[in-house]
């Protein structure tokens, strides 16, 4: 009784709140899942009120996060989010910080006492609980192969995955895929099917390339897209620096298509870097790059390039230590390597980190070593936070809560952006800079601020093509030295460090052309689907994953291929490199 309690109250808070509950149809199945969970742990306790007070708050904690995610990302809780959790205490230093020790340690705690550990019916269903988790984990194959058949899976539309399922039930689906991920064994030939379906039978080239001795310049913009898009929001100003909007114009408005919406900002990058796509619910650099791989930064130190990547925030956040360090990044400067005189809440502003890379590089380019400056700005993360000495300029006639915030730190970090690509192009006319938005911002629960100017629907599983195209779309500008501000229209993220290699004069085949573009259609893959452009008429397609109707065949046996390199190489023996 007391688990279906619970069980009604929480879903009838997360419909409430979040505007999230599982099908009416679902409801009897996943109550009935939470009663034999619970009941299990029950057996395991020596009183029913340190039980009730354990399962109340484990319950609690997982649908309260269960909602915010899906209320910040439009997704459910994923098997991922369990292992990333730890980031999110380096993300806040106010009262959240301790809400989320209180929501880690309370549980824990609670059981440690409720158990009774000198029973030793205690341990014998200890041993066959941990039995059926050791046959799960050691077949997850087989077990995900199963649940597929049996349950289904909509990967393009995890909300309806988690209503089809309700959590426990979606958590098990979604872990057992996860570690079947890990459990694929590709042969040689399987590879290089791959790669002559992708690549035209090239390969790519183990000689170090030979290139223009140009320092370039990455300026990943965090959450960064264009407000004059929010047409019902009543915006009082452009917000946006008129020297960025000359910029742009210059480009054709040029844009990449980003793999994420709202976070994820790890994707984006390994994206940029890597030049394949990430087609998984997950973040690439905490579970898939495995491997040491010659991307975007190896290849330039391999031609005598010294390699930064700059982010002041704390180091390990995604996994970047290790992730960047496979990469080929030489130096990485973290939240310890910059004082952090000039801060928004816990972001350091724009300025002054432009200022203090500045300050640190600019020894380096007298020196005459060609420099990669990658660099991850911190200021622009949600919720949006201005010092004193930023007042708020814009005003927002509807929703003058976040839509308002976020305006107003667009209205500084364009301009302390361009302040600096001035600088830039002053002092360094020869380089090659590259500017982009890592994916749209977070504008309220359930799409909030994009569903008020129908950019969006609530959920996602109702969006249009056109919509995955605005999900997915923000600003993206290459400068080529003396050429000028490129026009390179709209691509997909992984297509941009092929882009660079060639600006630097680089003809070989490798990793990062390896995925060359398609003549007639740009594709965007995403997970469970793939969004395909067509190039002349614009006109967007969403292909989803297994579809064998019309275009989308083709579209998804070739994404099929890129996913077989990208696990080979990023993940597994790396038959496909030299």
């Amino acid at each position: 009784m007391w688990i279906l309690l619970l069980y009604g109250l929480t879903q009838l808070a997360t419909w409430y709140f979040f505007d999230l509950t599982v099908w009416a149809g679902v409801l009897w199945r996943d109550a009935l899942i939470h009663v034999v969970v619970g009941c299990l742990l029950y057996l395991l306790c020596r009183r029913f009120v340190p039980w009730a007070l354990a399962w109340t708050l484990t319950i609690s904690v997982l649908q309260i996060s269960n909602g915010l995610k899906y209320a910040v990302l439009g997704s459910p809780v994923m098997p991922d989010d369990f292992v990333g959790f730890v980031n999110m205490f380096r993300l806040f230093d106010d009262w959240r910080l301790f809400a989320m020790w209180a929501a880690l340690l309370l549980p824990v705690l609670m059981w440690i006492y409720a158990i009774d550990w000198l029973r030793l019916r205690t341990w014998v269903l200890l041993a066959l609980l941990g039995g059926a988790g050791f046959a799960f984990a050691s077949f997850p194959t087989a077990v995900n192969a199963f649940m597929d058949a049996h349950f289904g899976d909509r990967i393009w539309d995890q909300p309806g995955n988690y209503r089809d399922r309700g959590l426990i039930h979606h958590v098990l689906q979604e872990t057992s895929r996860n570690l079947a991920r890990g459990d694929v064994v590709l042969s040689e030939a399987q590879v290089h099917d791959a790669l002559d379906a992708v690549a035209g039978g090239r390969r790519p080239d183990s000689a170090d390339p030979v290139l223009e001795q140009r320092n370039v310049y990455i300026i990943l913009l965090e959450s960064f897209f264009d407000p004059m898009a929010l047409t019902a929001a009543g915006i009082s100003e452009d917000p946006l620096d008129p020297r960025f909007r000359a910029l742009w114009a210059e480009s054709g408005h040029s844009t990449g298509l980003a793999p994420v919406f709202g976070g994820y900002t790890a994707n984006s990058e390994f994206e940029i870097l890597c030049g394949f796509p990430v087609t998984h619910d997950a973040v690439f650099f905490e579970g898939w790059l495995r491997n040491r791989v010659p991307c975007l930064p190896d290849q330039l130190a391999r031609a005598g390039f010294r390699t930064i990547a700059s982010h002041p925030n704390s180091a390990a956040f995604w996994n970047r230590v290790f992730a960047y360090d496979r990469l080929g990044f030489s130096d990485y400067w973290s939240v310890n390597d910059f004082a952090l005189d000039d801060m928004n809440g816990p972001f350091l502003s724009d300025a002054s980190l432009y200022r203090q890379l500045d300050e640190k590089q600019a020894p380096m380019r007298a020196a005459g070593t060609p420099l990669l400056s990658y660099i991850v700005t911190y200021f622009g993360h949600m919720d949006y936070p201005l010092n004193e000495a930023r007042p708020s300029p814009v005003r927002v006639q509807n929703d003058p809560n976040l839509v308002e915030r976020y305006v107003n730190t667009l209205y500084y970090k364009s301009r302390e952006l361009m302040d600096y690509y001035d600088k830039l192009r002053r002092e360094d006319p020869q380089a090659v800079i590259l500017v982009f938005g890592d994916h749209l911002p977070f504008l309220g629960p359930n799409f909030d601020g994009f569903v008020e100017s129908g950019l969006l629907e609530r959920d996602k599983g109702q969006f249009t093509p056109a919509m995955f195209r605005t999900y997915s779309e923000t600003p993206m500008i290459f400068t080529d030295g003396d050429n000028g501000v490129l026009n390179t229209g709209h691509i997909p993220m992984y297509q941009a460090p092929g882009i660079i290699m060639a600006l630097l004069g680089d003809q070989r085949d490798s990793l990062l052309n390896l995925l060359e573009p398609d003549e007639n259609t740009i594709l965007r893959p995403l997970p469970g689907m793939t969004l395909a452009i067509d190039r002349f008429s614009a006109e967007p397609l969403v292909c989803v994953d297994g579809a064998e109707e019309g275009a989308c065949a083709a579209i998804n046996t070739r994404v099929s291929h890129i996913k077989t390199l990208t696990s080979d190489i990023f993940s597994g023996e790396q038959l496909a490199l030299p």
